[in-house]
């Protein structure tokens, strides 16, 4: 079904999706220059979570990546 959408709402969407690339990226940089991430329980670390982090993080990219590819593709 189509169904048009207000192209402010889907700019708002893409701000948003920059945004949270730019969180990602910063993240990324975070770990890969030292910092790291425990879960933990009631402020104690219970293991190291960076790994998980740095993937998830990189699949954020990596798919906002292609959203943003997919909208450029549309509007050129």
């Amino acid at each position: 079904m189509d169904r048009p959408i207000p192209s402010d709402t889907v700019e708002q969407w893409m701000t948003h999706l920059r945004l949270q690339r730019t969180r990602a990226r910063d993240m990324i940089w975070l770990i890969e220059t030292g910092a790291t991430l425990h879960d933990g329980h009631k402020g104690e670390p219970m293991h190291d979570a960076t790994g998980r982090w740095l993937a998830e993080q990189k699949e954020v990219v990596a798919e906002v990546d292609r959203l943003i590819a997919l909208y450029d593709n549309v509007n050129a």
